[in-house]
């Protein structure tokens, strides 16, 4: 693993969630720091064609993951390869993302936010609670010792960002990186096929959290510090 400045772990559900709720980041981030990427599930079930089997579309998607992720200079894209839509009932999932977090060791983790109104999908929600639990299980001493018998002591990341939230603390200009965001969504071929006018969707979005700092386009997060 490179020295950098910091490292950061983006921790989401399906192959394009990173670049879409913080892909204009994501460029400033990887331009000083070692970004990872866990993605939990492939997306298996994310295409309204009828005739095109789960398999096939998981190993699209992840394939679509690995292209905008390279494209924005992400060191790795892990994939745990869970069930589309039954991510709340993995009962290890927090355990997992536990042990990777002493593993890469990351300053910063991202992650859904799982009180944001407008998730209609479980595995938002489900995926986000992991994320915050599996950090407090990787900075504690005492919690599954089996850990530290394998080589993973405790680490203590420096904090939690959720996005995207309705109660941004910090608000990331992104002026400068939403063509990159956008460049970066057009490899998610397989989901955006699907999406009219999905281009200026991001970008109206991206307006209306930027205004809120006085940005042009801007990214909200709701931080925990830990």
């Amino acid at each position: 693993m490179k020295k950098s400045s910091k490292i950061k772990l983006i921790v989401m559900s399906h192959p394009d969630d990173a670049e879409l709720s913080c892909g204009g980041s994501v460029v400033k981030w990887t331009q000083r720091d070692d970004v990872y990427y866990i993605i939990v599930s492939s997306g298996e079930k994310g295409s309204w064609d009828k005739k095109e089997s789960v398999f096939d579309i998981g190993k699209k998607r992840e394939k679509e993951a690995i292209k905008a992720a390279d494209y924005l200079g992400v060191k790795k894209v892990i994939f745990l390869k869970y069930s589309d839509g039954d991510v709340v009932e993995v009962k290890t999932l927090k355990l997992e993302i536990a042990a990777l977090i002493r593993y890469i060791k990351p300053d910063t983790i991202v992650t859904h936010d799982p009180l944001w109104s407008r998730y209609f999908h479980p595995d938002h929600r489900a995926t986000a609670h992991a994320a915050i639990e599996g950090a407090m299980i990787a900075r504690e001493w005492h919690f599954y010792p089996f850990l530290r018998e394998i080589g993973l002591p405790p680490h203590r990341p420096g904090e939690l960002l959720l996005t995207p939230t309705d109660r941004p603390t910090i608000i990331n200009d992104i002026t400068n990186t939403i063509d990159k965001k956008v460049e970066s969504m057009k490899f998610h071929k397989s989901q955006v096929k699907q999406l009219p006018e999905w281009e200026q969707r991001i970008r109206d979005f991206a307006r209306i959290v930027g205004e809120k700092a006085g940005f042009e386009y801007g990214e909200g997060f709701y931080r925990i510090q830990l």
